[in-house]
Protein backbone atom coordinates (compact mmCIF):
# COMPACT_ATOMS: atom_id res chain seq x y z
CA UNK A 1 0.00 0.00 0.00
CA UNK A 2 2.87 2.80 1.12
CA UNK A 3 4.79 1.25 -2.26
CA UNK A 4 1.22 2.44 -4.23
CA UNK A 5 1.36 6.03 -2.29
CA UNK A 6 4.80 6.10 -3.28
CA UNK A 7 4.58 5.70 -6.63
CA UNK A 8 1.80 8.15 -6.83
CA UNK A 9 3.40 10.98 -5.45
CA UNK A 10 6.42 10.32 -7.72
CA UNK A 11 3.85 10.53 -10.76
CA UNK A 12 2.45 13.61 -9.05
CA UNK A 13 5.61 15.45 -8.30
CA UNK A 14 6.23 14.53 -12.16
CA UNK A 15 3.54 16.17 -13.76
CA UNK A 16 4.10 19.37 -11.14
CA UNK A 17 7.99 19.67 -12.36
CA UNK A 18 5.94 19.57 -15.85
CA UNK A 19 3.20 22.14 -15.31
CA UNK A 20 6.27 24.44 -13.65
CA UNK A 21 8.07 23.76 -16.69
CA UNK A 22 5.23 25.05 -19.06
CA UNK A 23 4.77 27.54 -16.74
CA UNK A 24 8.02 29.07 -16.97
CA UNK A 25 7.79 28.96 -20.68
CA UNK A 26 4.55 30.14 -21.15
CA UNK A 27 5.86 32.74 -18.70
CA UNK A 28 8.62 33.34 -20.88
CA UNK A 29 6.84 33.29 -24.06
CA UNK A 30 4.33 35.98 -22.27
CA UNK A 31 7.58 38.30 -21.10
CA UNK A 32 9.11 38.01 -24.68
CA UNK A 33 5.66 38.93 -26.09
CA UNK A 34 5.16 41.93 -23.90
CA UNK A 35 8.59 42.81 -24.14
CA UNK A 36 9.08 43.08 -28.03
CA UNK A 37 5.71 44.22 -29.06
CA UNK A 38 5.95 46.83 -31.51
CA UNK A 39 2.73 48.91 -30.17
CA UNK A 40 2.90 50.02 -26.31
CA UNK A 41 2.18 47.60 -23.66
CA UNK A 42 0.89 48.43 -20.51
CA UNK A 43 -0.84 45.81 -17.63
CA UNK A 44 -2.16 47.31 -14.64
CA UNK A 45 -4.33 46.19 -11.53
CA UNK A 46 -8.37 46.73 -11.47
CA UNK A 47 -7.78 49.79 -9.67
CA UNK A 48 -5.40 51.13 -12.74
CA UNK A 49 -2.01 51.06 -10.95
CA UNK A 50 0.90 49.95 -13.41
CA UNK A 51 2.33 46.85 -12.90
CA UNK A 52 4.68 46.22 -15.88
CA UNK A 53 5.14 48.00 -19.40
CA UNK A 54 6.70 47.24 -21.85
CA UNK A 55 9.75 48.95 -24.54
CA UNK A 56 7.36 50.57 -26.91
CA UNK A 57 5.64 51.83 -24.08
CA UNK A 58 8.79 54.11 -22.65
CA UNK A 59 9.52 55.07 -26.20
CA UNK A 60 5.71 55.77 -26.71
CA UNK A 61 4.85 58.22 -23.63
CA UNK A 62 8.52 59.29 -22.95
CA UNK A 63 8.26 57.49 -19.28
CA UNK A 64 11.19 55.25 -18.22
CA UNK A 65 9.17 51.47 -16.71
CA UNK A 66 10.83 52.08 -12.97
CA UNK A 67 8.78 55.87 -13.28
CA UNK A 68 5.62 54.51 -13.75
CA UNK A 69 5.27 51.25 -12.35
CA UNK A 70 3.20 51.10 -8.86
CA UNK A 71 1.98 54.60 -9.92
CA UNK A 72 -1.98 54.95 -11.08
CA UNK A 73 -2.58 54.97 -14.69
CA UNK A 74 -4.73 57.86 -14.81
CA UNK A 75 -2.62 60.08 -12.83
CA UNK A 76 0.55 59.03 -15.52
CA UNK A 77 -2.37 60.09 -17.63
CA UNK A 78 -2.94 64.14 -16.91
CA UNK A 79 -5.58 66.33 -17.90
CA UNK A 80 -6.88 62.95 -19.81
CA UNK A 81 -7.19 61.27 -16.28
CA UNK A 82 -10.95 61.12 -16.11
CA UNK A 83 -11.14 59.64 -19.76
CA UNK A 84 -8.68 57.05 -18.58
CA UNK A 85 -10.61 56.39 -15.02
CA UNK A 86 -14.04 56.06 -17.76
CA UNK A 87 -12.28 53.33 -19.85
CA UNK A 88 -10.78 51.55 -16.78
CA UNK A 89 -14.14 51.47 -14.36
CA UNK A 90 -16.10 50.34 -18.29
CA UNK A 91 -13.73 47.11 -18.66
CA UNK A 92 -14.00 45.98 -15.02
CA UNK A 93 -17.44 46.70 -14.77
CA UNK A 94 -18.36 44.60 -17.82
CA UNK A 95 -15.78 42.36 -18.03
CA UNK A 96 -15.18 42.73 -21.91
CA UNK A 97 -12.40 44.84 -23.78
CA UNK A 98 -12.56 48.07 -25.54
CA UNK A 99 -11.52 47.76 -28.99
CA UNK A 100 -9.95 50.02 -31.19
CA UNK A 101 -10.55 53.69 -29.34
CA UNK A 102 -8.48 56.84 -30.60
CA UNK A 103 -7.95 58.73 -28.23
CA UNK A 104 -5.02 61.56 -26.98
CA UNK A 105 -2.83 61.29 -24.31
CA UNK A 106 0.02 63.45 -23.08
CA UNK A 107 3.73 62.49 -23.38
CA UNK A 108 5.98 63.01 -20.20
CA UNK A 109 7.52 66.10 -22.51
CA UNK A 110 3.88 67.75 -22.58
CA UNK A 111 3.45 67.04 -26.14
CA UNK A 112 0.54 64.99 -27.38
CA UNK A 113 0.26 61.43 -29.35
CA UNK A 114 -3.55 60.11 -31.24
CA UNK A 115 -3.39 56.26 -29.83
CA UNK A 116 -5.64 53.64 -30.82
CA UNK A 117 -5.96 51.71 -27.65
CA UNK A 118 -7.65 47.93 -26.51
CA UNK A 119 -8.11 47.76 -23.22
CA UNK A 120 -8.34 44.01 -22.41
CA UNK A 121 -9.58 42.21 -19.21
CA UNK A 122 -6.93 39.52 -17.44
CA UNK A 123 -8.54 36.59 -15.72
CA UNK A 124 -7.02 34.12 -13.95
CA UNK A 125 -7.44 30.29 -13.85
CA UNK A 126 -10.49 29.97 -11.82
CA UNK A 127 -11.96 32.63 -14.37
CA UNK A 128 -12.00 35.93 -12.02
CA UNK A 129 -10.90 39.41 -13.05
CA UNK A 130 -7.51 40.18 -11.80
CA UNK A 131 -6.28 42.63 -14.01
CA UNK A 132 -6.39 44.86 -17.58
CA UNK A 133 -4.43 44.93 -20.25
CA UNK A 134 -3.99 47.94 -22.73
CA UNK A 135 -2.36 47.77 -26.22
CA UNK A 136 -1.65 51.31 -27.60
CA UNK A 137 -0.80 51.78 -31.11
CA UNK A 138 0.43 55.21 -32.43
CA UNK A 139 -1.43 56.36 -35.28
CA UNK A 140 0.22 60.11 -35.43
CA UNK A 141 1.75 59.47 -38.68
CA UNK A 142 -1.32 57.50 -40.03
CA UNK A 143 -3.90 59.95 -38.88
CA UNK A 144 -1.47 63.11 -40.19
CA UNK A 145 -1.20 61.40 -43.63
CA UNK A 146 -5.14 60.86 -43.54
CA UNK A 147 -5.55 64.74 -42.69
CA UNK A 148 -2.90 65.20 -46.01
CA UNK A 149 -4.85 62.88 -47.78
CA UNK A 150 -8.31 64.64 -46.89
CA UNK A 151 -6.86 67.69 -47.77
CA UNK A 152 -5.80 66.62 -51.25
CA UNK A 153 -8.77 65.10 -51.81
CA UNK A 154 -10.88 68.44 -51.04
CA UNK A 155 -8.09 70.37 -53.07
CA UNK A 156 -9.21 68.29 -55.98
CA UNK A 157 -12.67 68.56 -55.04
CA UNK A 158 -12.41 72.19 -55.41
CA UNK A 159 -10.02 71.80 -58.41
CA UNK A 160 -12.15 69.63 -60.30
CA UNK A 161 -15.65 72.00 -59.30
CA UNK A 162 -13.56 75.06 -61.15
CA UNK A 163 -12.66 73.11 -63.75
CA UNK A 164 -16.28 72.01 -64.52
CA UNK A 165 -17.86 75.52 -64.00
CA UNK A 166 -14.94 76.58 -66.56
CA UNK A 167 -16.18 73.61 -68.82
CA UNK A 168 -19.86 74.44 -68.00
CA UNK A 169 -19.89 78.25 -68.55
CA UNK A 170 -16.98 78.43 -71.27
CA UNK A 171 -18.31 80.72 -74.18
CA UNK A 172 -16.72 78.30 -76.74
CA UNK A 173 -17.98 74.87 -77.23
CA UNK A 174 -16.04 72.14 -75.57
CA UNK A 175 -16.57 68.52 -76.68
CA UNK A 176 -15.07 65.10 -75.52
CA UNK A 177 -15.28 62.61 -78.16
CA UNK A 178 -13.93 59.02 -77.73
CA UNK A 179 -12.16 57.96 -80.94
CA UNK A 180 -12.68 54.54 -82.88
CA UNK A 181 -10.46 52.07 -83.95
CA UNK A 182 -11.17 53.22 -87.64
CA UNK A 183 -10.15 56.60 -86.36
CA UNK A 184 -13.44 58.02 -86.65
CA UNK A 185 -15.44 59.75 -83.47
CA UNK A 186 -17.63 57.23 -81.90
CA UNK A 187 -19.85 59.18 -79.45
CA UNK A 188 -19.66 62.23 -77.26
CA UNK A 189 -18.09 61.56 -73.94
CA UNK A 190 -19.02 64.86 -72.25
CA UNK A 191 -20.20 67.94 -74.20
CA UNK A 192 -20.41 71.69 -71.96
CA UNK A 193 -23.45 74.21 -72.65
CA UNK A 194 -22.15 75.92 -75.04
CA UNK A 195 -21.74 72.37 -77.16
CA UNK A 196 -25.05 71.80 -76.50
CA UNK A 197 -26.23 75.33 -77.94
CA UNK A 198 -24.90 74.96 -81.44
CA UNK A 199 -25.96 71.67 -82.48
CA UNK A 200 -29.52 72.55 -80.90
CA UNK A 201 -29.70 69.29 -79.00
CA UNK A 202 -29.69 68.55 -75.03
CA UNK A 203 -26.75 66.95 -73.37
CA UNK A 204 -28.71 63.67 -72.80
CA UNK A 205 -29.59 63.37 -76.08
CA UNK A 206 -25.97 64.30 -78.12
CA UNK A 207 -24.99 61.83 -75.39
CA UNK A 208 -26.89 58.99 -76.42
CA UNK A 209 -26.78 59.38 -79.99
CA UNK A 210 -23.69 58.06 -82.03
CA UNK A 211 -21.58 60.77 -83.81
CA UNK A 212 -22.45 60.08 -87.10
CA UNK A 213 -26.29 61.05 -85.91
CA UNK A 214 -24.74 64.28 -85.23
CA UNK A 215 -21.43 65.26 -87.70
CA UNK A 216 -22.23 63.19 -91.02
CA UNK A 217 -18.89 60.91 -91.43
CA UNK A 218 -18.51 63.00 -95.40
CA UNK A 219 -18.68 66.33 -93.57
CA UNK A 220 -15.09 68.35 -94.25
CA UNK A 221 -14.94 69.14 -90.16
CA UNK A 222 -14.83 65.29 -89.80
CA UNK A 223 -12.64 64.02 -92.82
CA UNK A 224 -10.09 67.06 -91.60
CA UNK A 225 -10.09 65.95 -87.91
CA UNK A 226 -10.02 62.15 -89.82
CA UNK A 227 -6.61 62.96 -91.16
CA UNK A 228 -5.18 64.71 -88.74
CA UNK A 229 -5.68 61.54 -86.32
CA UNK A 230 -4.20 59.17 -88.99
CA UNK A 231 -1.09 61.31 -89.61
CA UNK A 232 -0.35 60.95 -86.44
CA UNK A 233 -1.22 64.44 -84.86
CA UNK A 234 -1.28 64.76 -81.05
CA UNK A 235 -2.49 68.64 -81.18
CA UNK A 236 -4.15 70.26 -83.80
CA UNK A 237 -6.04 73.92 -85.08
CA UNK A 238 -8.01 73.46 -87.81
CA UNK A 239 -10.80 75.91 -89.94
CA UNK A 240 -14.31 74.47 -91.23
CA UNK A 241 -17.73 75.58 -92.29
CA UNK A 242 -20.22 73.35 -90.96
CA UNK A 243 -24.58 73.51 -91.65
CA UNK A 244 -26.11 72.66 -87.96
CA UNK A 245 -29.55 71.16 -87.93
CA UNK A 246 -31.30 74.84 -87.81
CA UNK A 247 -29.93 75.36 -91.23
CA UNK A 248 -27.47 77.77 -90.19
CA UNK A 249 -23.78 77.77 -91.61
CA UNK A 250 -21.20 78.78 -89.59
CA UNK A 251 -17.56 79.09 -89.56
CA UNK A 252 -15.54 77.14 -87.05
CA UNK A 253 -12.11 77.34 -85.96
CA UNK A 254 -11.61 74.41 -83.84
CA UNK A 255 -8.59 72.74 -81.73
CA UNK A 256 -7.97 69.52 -80.82
CA UNK A 257 -5.72 67.63 -78.32
CA UNK A 258 -5.68 63.63 -78.35
CA UNK A 259 -5.32 61.06 -75.35
CA UNK A 260 -5.87 58.06 -73.74
CA UNK A 261 -8.38 57.54 -70.99
CA UNK A 262 -8.47 53.97 -69.69
CA UNK A 263 -7.10 52.85 -72.70
CA UNK A 264 -9.69 54.26 -74.84
CA UNK A 265 -8.42 57.07 -77.40
CA UNK A 266 -10.36 60.46 -76.38
CA UNK A 267 -9.83 63.70 -78.38
CA UNK A 268 -10.88 67.50 -76.52
CA UNK A 269 -12.17 69.55 -78.89
CA UNK A 270 -12.52 73.61 -77.88
CA UNK A 271 -14.44 75.01 -81.00
CA UNK A 272 -15.16 78.87 -81.60
CA UNK A 273 -17.77 80.57 -83.86
CA UNK A 274 -15.73 82.32 -86.20
CA UNK A 275 -18.61 83.32 -88.07
CA UNK A 276 -18.54 87.60 -86.95
CA UNK A 277 -14.84 87.33 -87.04
CA UNK A 278 -14.49 86.97 -90.42
CA UNK A 279 -17.14 89.16 -91.53
CA UNK A 280 -15.27 91.99 -89.82
CA UNK A 281 -11.68 90.97 -91.21
CA UNK A 282 -13.53 91.02 -94.71
CA UNK A 283 -15.05 94.69 -93.71
CA UNK A 284 -11.48 95.67 -92.40
CA UNK A 285 -10.26 94.25 -95.71
CA UNK A 286 -12.56 96.32 -97.84
CA UNK A 287 -11.95 99.53 -95.63
CA UNK A 288 -8.49 99.01 -96.55
CA UNK A 289 -9.52 99.24 -100.57
CA UNK A 290 -11.55 102.36 -99.94
CA UNK A 291 -8.96 103.95 -98.25
CA UNK A 292 -6.89 102.64 -101.86
CA UNK A 293 -10.22 104.12 -103.87
CA UNK A 294 -9.97 107.28 -101.86
CA UNK A 295 -6.12 108.18 -102.70
CA UNK A 296 -6.71 107.46 -106.26
CA UNK A 297 -9.78 108.66 -106.42
CA UNK A 298 -8.07 112.15 -104.90
CA UNK A 299 -5.09 111.68 -107.10
CA UNK A 300 -6.92 111.80 -110.98
CA UNK A 301 -9.65 114.33 -109.79
CA UNK A 302 -6.83 116.46 -109.10
CA UNK A 303 -4.75 115.49 -111.90
CA UNK A 304 -7.74 116.12 -114.55
CA UNK A 305 -9.40 119.11 -113.04
CA UNK A 306 -6.72 121.29 -113.49
CA UNK A 307 -6.25 120.76 -117.62
CA UNK A 308 -10.21 120.84 -117.80
CA UNK A 309 -10.63 124.01 -116.22
CA UNK A 310 -8.02 125.29 -119.00
CA UNK A 311 -9.48 123.24 -121.56
CA UNK A 312 -13.01 124.77 -121.12
CA UNK A 313 -11.31 128.47 -121.06
CA UNK A 314 -10.22 127.65 -124.49
CA UNK A 315 -13.94 126.20 -125.66
CA UNK A 316 -15.38 129.21 -124.38
CA UNK A 317 -13.07 132.00 -126.15
CA UNK A 318 -12.94 129.55 -129.60
CA UNK A 319 -16.92 129.37 -129.31
CA UNK A 320 -17.00 133.24 -129.59
CA UNK A 321 -15.49 133.24 -133.14
CA UNK A 322 -16.73 130.08 -134.40
CA UNK A 323 -19.19 129.55 -137.11
CA UNK A 324 -22.78 128.09 -136.69
CA UNK A 325 -21.71 124.55 -138.28
CA UNK A 326 -18.29 124.95 -136.09
CA UNK A 327 -20.33 125.87 -132.76
CA UNK A 328 -22.61 122.54 -133.22
CA UNK A 329 -19.21 120.58 -132.66
CA UNK A 330 -18.23 123.02 -129.80
CA UNK A 331 -21.44 122.37 -127.60
CA UNK A 332 -20.85 118.43 -128.56
CA UNK A 333 -17.36 119.07 -126.64
CA UNK A 334 -18.25 121.24 -124.07
CA UNK A 335 -20.71 118.55 -122.93
CA UNK A 336 -18.74 115.69 -122.90
CA UNK A 337 -16.08 117.95 -120.46
CA UNK A 338 -19.73 118.33 -118.45
CA UNK A 339 -19.61 114.62 -118.50
CA UNK A 340 -15.97 114.20 -117.38
CA UNK A 341 -16.61 116.72 -114.60
CA UNK A 342 -19.39 114.73 -113.48
CA UNK A 343 -17.33 111.71 -113.31
CA UNK A 344 -14.38 113.30 -111.36
CA UNK A 345 -17.30 115.34 -108.84
CA UNK A 346 -17.99 110.83 -109.22
CA UNK A 347 -14.22 110.20 -108.27
CA UNK A 348 -14.59 112.99 -105.36
CA UNK A 349 -17.26 111.97 -103.02
CA UNK A 350 -15.11 108.70 -103.10
CA UNK A 351 -12.14 110.32 -101.65
CA UNK A 352 -14.26 112.49 -99.12
CA UNK A 353 -17.54 112.85 -97.48
CA UNK A 354 -19.13 115.89 -99.54
CA UNK A 355 -20.95 118.94 -97.96
CA UNK A 356 -25.05 117.71 -98.55
CA UNK A 357 -27.54 119.34 -97.80
CA UNK A 358 -30.94 117.35 -96.18
CA UNK A 359 -34.28 118.12 -96.74
CA UNK A 360 -37.70 116.22 -96.81
CA UNK A 361 -38.48 115.57 -100.54
CA UNK A 362 -41.02 113.23 -102.53
CA UNK A 363 -39.35 109.75 -102.93
CA UNK A 364 -41.89 108.57 -105.61
CA UNK A 365 -41.29 111.73 -108.02
CA UNK A 366 -38.03 111.82 -107.49
CA UNK A 367 -38.37 108.11 -109.12
CA UNK A 368 -40.50 109.19 -111.51
CA UNK A 369 -37.48 111.51 -113.14
CA UNK A 370 -35.27 109.30 -113.05
CA UNK A 371 -37.25 106.60 -115.11
CA UNK A 372 -38.08 109.63 -117.15
CA UNK A 373 -34.74 110.17 -117.71
CA UNK A 374 -33.58 106.54 -118.46
CA UNK A 375 -37.05 105.38 -120.54
CA UNK A 376 -35.03 106.25 -124.04
CA UNK A 377 -32.41 103.84 -122.94
CA UNK A 378 -34.63 101.08 -121.83
CA UNK A 379 -36.94 101.63 -124.79
CA UNK A 380 -34.22 100.88 -127.44
CA UNK A 381 -33.65 97.84 -125.09
CA UNK A 382 -37.13 96.75 -125.26
CA UNK A 383 -37.84 96.91 -121.62
CA UNK A 384 -40.64 99.02 -119.67
CA UNK A 385 -40.21 99.99 -116.47
CA UNK A 386 -43.36 100.49 -114.58
CA UNK A 387 -43.68 102.20 -110.91
CA UNK A 388 -46.46 101.31 -108.05
CA UNK A 389 -46.93 102.58 -104.91
CA UNK A 390 -49.07 100.91 -102.57
CA UNK A 391 -50.70 103.20 -100.25
CA UNK A 392 -50.13 107.16 -99.24
CA UNK A 393 -46.06 107.80 -99.60
CA UNK A 394 -44.68 110.43 -96.92
CA UNK A 395 -41.89 112.54 -97.95
CA UNK A 396 -38.82 111.35 -96.79
CA UNK A 397 -35.61 113.41 -95.53
CA UNK A 398 -32.66 113.16 -97.78
CA UNK A 399 -30.16 114.22 -99.81
CA UNK A 400 -32.01 114.21 -103.71
CA UNK A 401 -29.37 114.50 -105.96
CA UNK A 402 -27.07 111.86 -103.91
CA UNK A 403 -31.17 109.63 -104.24
CA UNK A 404 -31.25 110.18 -107.91
CA UNK A 405 -27.42 108.81 -108.09
CA UNK A 406 -28.18 105.64 -105.93
CA UNK A 407 -31.82 105.11 -108.28
CA UNK A 408 -30.02 105.87 -111.22
CA UNK A 409 -27.31 103.43 -111.04
CA UNK A 410 -29.58 100.40 -109.94
CA UNK A 411 -31.70 101.08 -112.46
CA UNK A 412 -28.97 101.23 -115.31
CA UNK A 413 -27.57 98.17 -114.41
CA UNK A 414 -30.80 96.49 -114.39
CA UNK A 415 -31.30 97.53 -117.88
CA UNK A 416 -28.05 96.27 -118.54
CA UNK A 417 -28.55 93.25 -117.58
CA UNK A 418 -31.57 92.48 -119.99
CA UNK A 419 -30.36 92.11 -122.96
CA UNK A 420 -33.48 90.35 -124.50
CA UNK A 421 -35.66 92.94 -123.17
CA UNK A 422 -38.35 92.56 -120.64
CA UNK A 423 -39.93 94.47 -117.79
CA UNK A 424 -38.35 96.34 -114.10
CA UNK A 425 -40.73 97.00 -111.64
CA UNK A 426 -40.06 99.55 -109.22
CA UNK A 427 -42.59 98.99 -105.62
CA UNK A 428 -42.61 101.76 -102.87
CA UNK A 429 -44.49 101.00 -99.82
CA UNK A 430 -44.48 102.23 -96.44
CA UNK A 431 -42.91 99.31 -94.07
CA UNK A 432 -43.93 101.09 -91.26
CA UNK A 433 -44.50 104.28 -89.23
CA UNK A 434 -40.52 105.34 -89.24
CA UNK A 435 -39.36 103.38 -92.57
CA UNK A 436 -40.21 103.55 -96.55
CA UNK A 437 -40.03 100.46 -98.59
CA UNK A 438 -38.52 100.58 -102.41
CA UNK A 439 -37.65 97.32 -104.35
CA UNK A 440 -36.46 97.25 -107.46
CA UNK A 441 -36.52 93.90 -109.86
CA UNK A 442 -35.81 93.20 -113.04
CA UNK A 443 -35.92 89.81 -115.07
CA UNK A 444 -32.14 89.62 -116.26
CA UNK A 445 -30.01 87.29 -116.33
CA UNK A 446 -29.38 87.20 -112.64
CA UNK A 447 -26.50 86.59 -110.67
CA UNK A 448 -24.93 83.56 -108.61
CA UNK A 449 -24.48 83.44 -104.62
CA UNK A 450 -20.79 83.59 -105.13
CA UNK A 451 -20.43 87.18 -106.71
CA UNK A 452 -23.43 88.48 -104.69
CA UNK A 453 -21.50 88.49 -101.40
CA UNK A 454 -18.89 90.75 -103.00
CA UNK A 455 -20.60 93.36 -104.54
CA UNK A 456 -20.00 96.69 -103.42
CA UNK A 457 -16.35 96.11 -103.19
CA UNK A 458 -14.38 98.55 -105.12
CA UNK A 459 -13.24 97.45 -108.44
CA UNK A 460 -15.33 94.38 -108.43
CA UNK A 461 -17.63 94.12 -111.11
CA UNK A 462 -20.03 91.61 -112.82
CA UNK A 463 -19.67 93.63 -116.37
CA UNK A 464 -16.91 93.28 -118.58
CA UNK A 465 -16.20 96.90 -119.12
CA UNK A 466 -17.27 97.85 -114.99
CA UNK A 467 -14.81 99.33 -112.56
CA UNK A 468 -16.80 98.30 -109.28
CA UNK A 469 -17.60 102.09 -108.10
CA UNK A 470 -21.21 101.96 -108.94
CA UNK A 471 -22.95 99.89 -106.56
CA UNK A 472 -20.14 101.28 -104.01
CA UNK A 473 -21.30 104.48 -104.22
CA UNK A 474 -24.41 103.75 -103.56
CA UNK A 475 -23.43 101.00 -100.63
CA UNK A 476 -22.46 104.40 -99.20
CA UNK A 477 -24.91 106.96 -99.62
CA UNK A 478 -27.59 104.77 -98.51
CA UNK A 479 -25.11 103.99 -95.16
CA UNK A 480 -24.79 107.53 -94.95
CA UNK A 481 -28.32 108.00 -94.75
CA UNK A 482 -29.01 105.59 -91.90
CA UNK A 483 -30.68 103.00 -93.95
CA UNK A 484 -30.11 99.69 -95.85
CA UNK A 485 -29.38 98.14 -99.24
CA UNK A 486 -29.58 94.76 -99.71
CA UNK A 487 -29.45 92.54 -103.00
CA UNK A 488 -31.13 89.12 -103.81
CA UNK A 489 -30.36 87.34 -107.20
CA UNK A 490 -31.14 83.79 -109.05
CA UNK A 491 -29.31 82.68 -112.19
CA UNK A 492 -31.58 83.75 -115.45
CA UNK A 493 -34.66 84.46 -113.12
CA UNK A 494 -33.34 88.31 -112.38
CA UNK A 495 -32.39 90.47 -109.64
CA UNK A 496 -34.04 92.05 -106.89
CA UNK A 497 -32.63 95.29 -104.94
CA UNK A 498 -34.58 96.52 -101.98
CA UNK A 499 -33.90 99.45 -100.05
CA UNK A 500 -35.05 100.57 -97.04
CA UNK A 501 -34.87 104.20 -95.78
CA UNK A 502 -35.88 106.30 -92.51
CA UNK A 503 -38.47 109.04 -92.66
CA UNK A 504 -37.00 110.94 -90.62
Amino acid sequence: MLDQIHVRMKKILFFVRIMKKELEYTKEQLESFINHHMDAVIITDLEGQILRVNEAYEKVYGWKSHEVIGKKYYDIAGAFSKDVHENIKKTVAEKEAINRVEVVRARKDGSLVDLRITISPIFNGKDELVGLSGVCVDISEAKKAKQELDLLHRKLKESELKYRTLFEYANDAIYLLEIGSDHFPARFVEVNEAGCKRFGYTREELLSTPCHGIIPRDSDIVQKTVEEIRNGNLSFTLQSQFTFKSGEIKKLEYSGKLFNIENKKVLLIVSRDRTEYLKTEELLQKSEKLAAVGQLATAIAHEIRNPLTAIKGFMQLLTEKASKEELTYMNIISSEIERIEMITDEFMSVAKPQAVTFQSIDLQLLIQQVILLLQPQATMKNIFIELNSYGEMPFVYCESNQMKQVFINILKNAIEAMPSGGEIKVELRKKDNNHIHIQIIDEGVGISKERIKHLGEPFYSIKEDGIGLGLMICFNIIQQHKGTLSIESEVNKGTSVEICLPLD
